[in-house]
């Protein structure tokens, strides 16, 4: 009845399997701390089943697998140790001293495997099995939403019921060796008898991949972005052949792998050329899909035909992939993440092309982008006046959100053609400047952090400079305004009743101004997205060369003015969708977010400013002494930090993530910025005295 076995530095008697089977002896056995137990009960009535499932004992082991991660304590838990790891450490257990369960274990997983194919779980798992990243969406989403698949005959079904969440899958990852092995070798997945069941699956995959790569590497929009290289010579079609003749033992592995290296070389051509060729989600869907395809090949012919180290290598690597794409073929969330990062990056440095404008290095320069910003400040306080006669017409809340968007959207327009600036609305550029001069250093062990200190002082004195001009600008052009249109209209621009109300709803506590200010901010971010989305497209669609080429344009204009046309469009083509897009978001949000009852507005620095200054031409001089009205005008750099803080915020976020940098990795360059404001903050606001050298040499360019 007893049997002696050593276990760990201890012995203990070993039970006649058929007595713990019975429930009295197995809980004793097992739980001997705690027989009652309900999780010991669970596992003993998974041993003692006398039916394991519908006929192939499927239901079995998923209830097995499900036990290892249902609530409560199992006894006999190790101090340090993962209630996970206890309950894996029971099931081997169980499993080694009951012979029946463990067969039970074995042949419904062999069972499972001897019938089934393994060409899917290959070729599928771990990898989009659709062309397209819509068609992708589409199939995620619906795996979500309907009942998962019956296993049938695929490997790759029986894998994702057992291993249906990333707890599961990390479970597994993390398992130590030594318990890795047990668990194999109870489960019969050691067997030279499992190996060879798998082998034609392997076989079969790569032949599936070899086409697969092959066609999508051939597809128009990735050739005509390989010009130098010939269809009939290109290194993708000669993947299934090389493929083939490698199975049949008439070529070696290097000539495929030589191949495999050209095609990742050609996807890298693409990649670069996408700043002059544009890009697409589409795009980027297919290039991330083709080298994971290429992975995929290359685990499976080392495995194949590989040399021993390699194939043990690729053996871990595969099984990793295929643990862990199984749960990531099932989330939405991994395929926007790999399908939208570069999308994301090229958008981002697009937008921010134009970031080193915005940060200013002399005072010369800084005197420049004041000037600037002094202009912008003219032309919104013509905004904020053509504004006011759209509310006074009260037209429906459609076209009040339309023509209040295309009074933005003219202003910004102009700004951008007579090279004004307007405040908060570089933060997004620069952010994308910073982002590539972290990148930059990203692979040093130690980072010098001072040029990027420098970065982010220039940037903010830059933005305190527009700032300024704006604000000191804005005030008393509006004055101006207000005070021609009274002596020419003889009536101000306000009645009293609504400079009252501009005095109210500025408040900075007792009014919704810092819920509109970030909401604000976060349209100036999405306003520099709109930007690099627009200059992309327009590369994307070939637009430049369209134009240039269109015979009625060249017809009309001539061919020299038509070519001079598509590069200004070329050029302008960030700037428009940033300030048109900016606008009509301007427009139209506060509409849409008033029919869900949140009643939030535009409040922009400079905007704010503007209307308090026509309202104070109505109130009079006298409204400077009034406690309201110094309170409203408190809101001005209020609203000015915090649309500045959160479009910067965003931006940087956006930036840091697209370029596959964490955010928390930036703590130290975010100690560096304090410790150099406290060190010294005038250079945060003002820009250092230009040499004498630079001045005379900048005397003698401008000569």
């Amino acid at each position: 009845m007893f049997e002696i076995r050593a276990e760990g530095s201890g012995r203990v008697p070993r039970l006649d399997p058929h007595l713990l089977l019975d429930r009295n002896t197995f809980l004793t056995r097992f739980g001997s701390s705690d027989p009652n137990n309900r999780v010991l009960r669970r596992l003993h009535a998974l041993a003692s089943a006398d039916d394991t499932g519908n006929g192939n004992g499927i239901e079995w082991l998923e209830d097995i697998v499900q036990w290892l991660f249902e609530r409560g304590e199992a006894p006999g838990r190790l101090e340090g140790e993962r209630e996970i790891d206890t309950r894996t450490r029971l099931l081997l257990t169980a499993a080694e001293e009951i012979p029946p369960f463990a067969e039970r274990l074995r042949g419904v997983m062999l069972k499972a495997l001897m019938g089934s194919s393994a060409t899917m779980l290959f070729t599928d798992t771990g990898v989009p099995s659709n062309f397209g990243f819509w068609g992708e969406v589409v199939e995620r989403f619906s795996e979500n939403l309907l009942p998962a698949y019956p296993v049938g005959r695929e490997v790759s079904r029986l894998l994702g019921r057992l291993i249906d969440s990333p707890e599961r899958a990390e479970w597994l990852l993390s398992m130590p060796e030594s318990v890795r092995t047990r668990l194999s070798t109870m489960l019969g997945l050691d067997t030279e008898t499992v190996k060879r069941a798998l082998d034609p699956g392997l076989r079969e995959a790569a032949v599936l991949l070899a086409s697969r790569i092959a066609m999508q590497g051939i597809s128009d929009d990735l050739r005509k972005r390989m010009p130098s290289v010939a269809v009939a010579s290109s290194p993708f079609l000669l993947l299934p052949e090389h493929v083939k003749g490698l199975l049949k033992g008439e070529l070696p592995l290097a000539p495929l792998l030589a191949t495999i290296t050209a095609c990742r070389a050609c996807l890298r051509d693409v990649t670069a050329s996408l700043d002059e060729t544009g890009i697409s989600i589409d795009l980027v869907f297919r290039l991330e899909l083709i080298n994971a395809l290429l992975t995929r090949l290359l685990h499976l012919v080392t495995i194949l035909c590989g040399l021993e180290e390699a194939r043990e290598l690729a053996q871990v690597q595969l099984e990793r992939e295929l643990i862990r794409g199984t749960v990531a073929d099932k989330t939405l969330t991994a395929l926007l993440q790999s399908s939208t990062r570069l999308l994301a990056r090229r958008v981002v440095e697009r937008a921010g092309s134009s970031g080193e404008h915005y940060v200013t290095k002399t005072r010369t320069e800084q005197q420049a982008m004041l000037d600037a910003a002094a202009g912008g400040g003219a032309i919104t306080a013509v905004m904020v006046f053509t504004k006011f006669f759209i509310g006074f017409a009260h037209p429906p809340p459609f076209f009040d959100a339309l023509f209040v968007g295309l009074n933005y959207a003219w202003g910004f327009v102009a700004m951008q053609l007579l090279h004004f600036a307007l405040a908060t609305k570089q933060p997004a550029m620069t952010a994308a400047t910073l982002a590539g001069a972290i990148e930059a250093q990203r692979d040093e062990e130690k980072p010098e952090l001072a040029p990027l200190v420098d970065l982010v002082s220039r940037a903010s004195r830059t933005q305190f400079t527009a700032l300024l001009g704006n604000v000191f600008v804005v005030m008393p052009f509006a004055i101006v305004i207000g005070l021609i249109y009274q002596s020419v209209m003889g009536q101000h621009v306000l009645s009293s009743e609504y400079a009252e109300k501009i005095v109210r709803v500025h408040h900075p506590i007792f009014s919704v101004t810092i819920f509109s200010a970030i909401m604000t901010g976060v349209w100036l971010w999405a306003a520099s997205l709109l930007a690099g989305a627009a200059e992309n497209y327009f590369v994307l669609r070939e637009l430049p060369g369209a134009i240039a080429t269109n015979r009625t344009l060249r017809r009309v204009f001539g061919a020299s003015r038509a070519n001079r046309l598509s590069r200004f469009l070329t050029e302008q083509a960030s700037g428009f969708g940033g300030n048109v897009g900016f606008g009509m978001l301007l427009g139209f949000m506060p509409m849409l977010i008033g029919l869900l009852g949140i009643p939030l507005e535009v409040r922009h620095v400079t905007f704010v400013t503007g209307q308090l200054a026509y309202a104070a031409v109505e109130l009079g001089p006298a409204v400077f002494g009034r406690t309201d009205f110094l309170l409203a005008l408190l809101s001005i750099p209020l609203v000015g930090l915090i649309n500045f803080g959160v479009s910067f915020t965003f931006a940087i976020v956006v930036a840091l993530r697209a370029r596959g940098l964490g955010v928390r990795s930036q703590v130290s360059l975010a100690r560096a910025v304090m410790r150099r404001f406290v060190a010294s903050p005038l250079e945060f606001f003002l820009a250092p005295p230009e040499e004498p050298v630079v001045k005379e040499a900048a005397s003698r360019l401008a000569a």
